[in-house]
């Protein structure tokens, strides 16, 4: 009974309190319980984790962006491809193209690389090969440029890893050239490239 009275008591001194004097002590006690320090846990960062008690928190596809790399440069010549930062190069890569390596692609079928900036827009969850990097060919120039010699301009352009190994082959020797017009790495090169290259990642392809 005392403590009830107690309770009552002080409810009504609160209420009596200045407006600004009830800030005060609201603020004084908001402060009071953020103001210890979080111990971060790398078992319950849903966000590196992807999922809460089992449930996926992002869409199928998403990735939190990593900005350790803000282009990817090709030098189709030299067989070269550069991750950037900021001007320096963070990774290099030996890349396989087709048995025609020489020209920038325009029509379907024409197993050329594209040439020029592009996007890499979005990663193929289920590729025929080991994992894919999509690049944004064909842009609206190259529509334009297939249509007005009444062809299609093809597709499906790809940074990917090696096809399935198959006998007298191991997926962990990269062949010449070899791909249909894509941009082709070792398997574990396609690891380490997906860990560090945002979608939404801009490309230059250079001759």
């Amino acid at each position: 009974m005392k403590v009830t009275k107690a309770i009552i008591m002080l409810a009504a001194l609160l209420w009596m309190l200045p407006a600004q004097a009830l800030t005060t002590a609201q603020e004084f006690l908001f402060s009071r319980a953020v103001s210890s320090a979080v111990e971060y846990d790398r078992e319950f960062d849903y966000q590196r984790l992807g999922k809460v008690d089992g449930l996926r928190i992002f869409p199928e596809g998403y990735r939190p962006r990593k900005n350790l790399v803000d282009e990817v440069v090709v030098n189709k010549a030299h067989h070269q491809m550069f991750l950037m930062k900021k001007g320096k190069v963070v990774k290099s890569y030996w890349i396989a193209l087709s048995n025609r390596p020489v020209g920038k692609k325009q029509f379907q079928g024409d197993r050329r690389t594209p040439e020029g900036r592009y996007t890499l827009d979005y990663i193929k969850e289920h590729s025929s090969f080991y994992k894919a990097f999509h690049i944004s060919y064909p842009n609206r120039a190259d529509i334009a440029f297939a249509r007005s010699q009444g062809r299609q301009p093809g597709g499906l352009i790809m940074v990917h890893g090696q096809p399935p190994s198959k006998s007298g082959y191991h997926d962990s020797v990269q062949r010449s050239d070899w791909t249909n017009g894509c941009i082709a790495i070792l398997n574990p090169e396609m690891d380490e490239f997906l860990s560090l290259v945002d979608p939404g990642t801009p490309i230059t392809i250079n001759p």
